[in-house]
């Protein structure tokens, strides 16, 4: 359950990035997050600087799988949500029914009705 709570905090922290560069103060309250383990925190704060550092060229990976889309369409939930799924599958190699899996839970929790059926569909088109 943890890990499912870890990669919510990583989303999030993605989420604010995309508006606002200057996260310190919300890392810091993420990582403070006692129902972390430290493995968890890990998880959260590696991911959140690979994501940091890599951020273009996940973009340019969901911009490439789009389908009569534009990049500004996309909901801003759902892309937080795309961005933490494609760090998951193409660099820790998290088996991709696992991370399309929790994409789609992600997207049903914090986006709109449907979103969860383009999260799921982008993602299928990235592991192919």
């Amino acid at each position: 359950m943890s890990r499912i709570s870890a990669r919510e905090n990583l989303m999030k922290l993605v989420f604010e990035y995309r508006f606002n560069k200057e996260t310190e103060t919300l890392e810091e309250d993420v990582l403070k997050d006692e129902t972390l383990t430290e493995d968890d925190k890990n998880f959260v704060k590696s991911g959140f600087e690979f994501i940091k550092n890599n951020y273009d060229l996940i973009i340019n990976e969901i911009e490439q799988n789009l389908v009569n889309y534009k990049l500004e369409r996309v909901c801003k939930t759902d892309l937080a949500i795309l961005i933490v799924a494609i760090y998951e599958i193409k660099y820790l190699n998290t088996p991709s029914k696992v991370a399309i899996n929790e994409a789609v839970e992600l997207a049903k929790k914090y986006s709109t009705e449907n979103s969860y059926k383009f999260v799921n569909g982008l993602l299928a088109k990235v592991v192919n």
